[in-house]
């Protein structure tokens, strides 16, 4: 082979080395799969559905159009649902004439204070702190995509990397599965009334998923540097 070429170490294809430009690692029709750094061409714009890698199947962009207008409007709804969530009582349980009811932050604090301070440092980290760092890093990302924001280069690299990480950590959809089911176990040995928390956390849990199903990483981040001129 030449100098300029490599080898496929599965099939022995000879390539061609990509081009490489002073302060960018690609050109500018093509990008890097963040998983495994693989160079691809950017799909046509009329192309519809999900976009995967074709080497490591990490998901590029989502299978509908972004829009950040109506996605962040969705984040800011989030948002204020998500207060609520956190005081407001979850249930109510009822037994013998004894009444309890606890909201997610009481359940966290309780936690911290006993023998199961891990498991409370944990929930704490995962049901409060990444949830609203994934509210924060995904409305400035949001914010800085829309059409009518005046254009001041892109935001710091922070909030794309805290967008990529919150979305693995913000764990409160597992939290609710989990009531879910202790409601069910309770319901044979006391009475259990849903509070106003867990209403409020049920939409804020839905509208964040709608946001992180439409608001790939890849696919906002492309759109930021198309927008930016990069």
């Amino acid at each position: 082979m030449s100098a300029d070429a490599l080898q496929c170490p599965d099939c022995g294809t000879s390539l061609a080395v990509p081009e490489h430009r002073e302060g960018k690692s690609m050109s500018a029709d093509a990008l890097q799969c963040p998983d495994c750094g693989t160079s691809l061409a950017v799909p046509s714009r009329r192309a519809r559905g999900a976009w995967r890698c074709p080497r490591c199947d990490a998901q590029l962009s989502g299978a509908w159009a972004l829009r950040p207008d109506s996605l962040l409007a969705l984040t800011v709804a989030t948002a204020v649902l998500w207060l609520p969530a956190l005081i407001l009582p979850l249930m109510r349980l009822e037994n013998l004439g004894l009444d309890r009811e606890a909201s997610l932050l009481d359940c966290v604090l309780r936690l911290m204070e006993g023998v199961y301070f891990p498991v409370g440092v944990l929930l704490l980290f995962t049901l409060v702190i990444m949830p609203l760092l994934n509210l924060l890093s995904a409305g400035r990302l949001l914010w800085a995509a829309r059409d009518h924001t005046p254009s001041t280069g892109q935001p710091d690299p922070f909030w794309m990397k805290a967008y990529r990480h919150s979305r693995e950590w913000a764990m409160t959809d597992i939290f609710l599965l989990g009531i879910l089911i202790a409601m069910t176990k309770l319901g044979d040995m006391a009475t259990v009334t849903p509070g106003p928390g867990l209403f409020c956390l049920v939409v804020a849990v839905l509208l964040r998923l709608i946001v992180e199903t439409l608001a790939q990483p890849d696919q906002l981040q492309r759109l930021l540097e198309a927008r930016n001129g990069d």
